[in-house]
């Protein structure tokens, strides 16, 4: 019967509910849908244009992905556990 109960409890062979570099993921994470909101809004241009085109659009859409990004990100400290 002990054995039992120790089999069943959830808690036997469970680590720590702790994410490893928990705030770098939400921060990625935050960032591949902004990514994709961008990627989305140009994607007409990007295919219509040359290299010299390219490269400018690529950092006009970074600089739109950063600051999407930054209103996207919640409120979290980066010393927040996770």
């Amino acid at each position: 019967m002990l054995l039992r109960t120790l089999a069943a409890s959830p808690d036997i062979g469970r680590e720590s509910g702790f994410v490893v570099d928990g705030h770098d993921r939400l921060t990625a994470a935050v960032e591949s849908d902004a990514r994709l909101i961008v990627e989305a809004k140009y994607a007409d241009e990007w295919n219509a244009s040359g290299l010299i085109r390219r490269w400018k659009l690529q950092r006009k859409m970074d600089a739109e992905i950063s600051v999407l990004v930054a209103e996207m990100m919640p409120d979290v400290s980066p010393d927040a556990l996770f």
